[in-house]
């Protein structure tokens, strides 16, 4: 019986490393998801960078056309400083001129605020588009890293799976049943061992016979308390 407990042992070990693999195989996408958002966000600036530059082209086009609108009717009004006949109609039209210059001076003002805030914008443009090119670069990295871990977990996973199927050829069928039956109703744990009379699932006291009795390795026992298959120390 002692060979048979030992591989009882033995295969807890086996399942309990099967599922630490399993929830690392699990994890492992999860890992992505703090590139993906970095990722996504700085595609998003870059898209709205993108927006406000070509927000504000389309305003510098109408500036453009408003000046060569001004320009054109100053143009005129000078044209027509020469037909006037009356001092009264001259002084108008000077003034006139001199109130578009104004507001010419003022658009050319405006326009290039505008140029300046422009080239701003697409100097941040250069930086988003640069950090963009950084979250991409680390994606595709630790997609490259993730998809290595990946294949040595899987391996990792095979490899436990044969000896999990090694140790199960050497155990009693009615052992390993009932080792499936208890791991099943506790989460995959169905062996625990004996710690100075402690049982290592449930943390409570064994009777004191039990101890006795599971120390001679003679049968099988269930602790009274979780029911986990008891085992000596090896």
């Amino acid at each position: 019986m002692r060979d048979q407990f030992q591989l009882l042992f033995a295969l807890q070990q086996v399942d309990d490393r099967l599922r630490a693999l399993a929830l690392g195989e699990q994890q492992l996408p999860q890992r992505l998801q703090s590139y993906e958002a970095a990722c996504a966000a700085a595609r998003q600036q870059l898209v709205q960078q993108q927006v406000t530059i070509e927000q504000s082209e389309r305003q510098q086009r109408v500036f453009e056309r408003e000046l060569a609108n001004h320009q054109e009717a100053i143009r005129k009004t000078q044209s027509k400083a020469h037909e006037v006949k009356t001092n009264k109609e001259y002084s108008a039209i000077l003034a006139e001129i001199d109130a578009g210059k104004q507001r010419l001076e003022m658009l050319e003002d405006q326009m290039l605020a505008l140029m300046e805030a422009t080239d701003q914008q697409r100097q941040a443009y250069r930086l988003h588009e640069q950090q963009e090119h950084v979250a991409q670069q680390a994606l595709v990295e630790q997609r490259h890293q993730i998809q290595q871990e990946h294949e040595t977990l899987r391996r990792t996973i095979v490899a436990e799976q044969e000896r999990r199927q090694q140790t199960v050829a050497g155990l009693a069928a009615k052992l390993y049943e009932q080792y499936q039956k208890v791991a099943t109703q506790h989460g995959g744990r169905g062996v625990a061992q004996l710690q100075e009379g402690v049982c290592s699932g449930c943390h409570l006291k064994v009777p004191p016979q039990m101890v006795s009795e599971i120390r001679l390795q003679e049968q099988l026992f269930t602790c009274p308390h979780c029911r986990l298959m008891l085992l000596w120390p090896a």
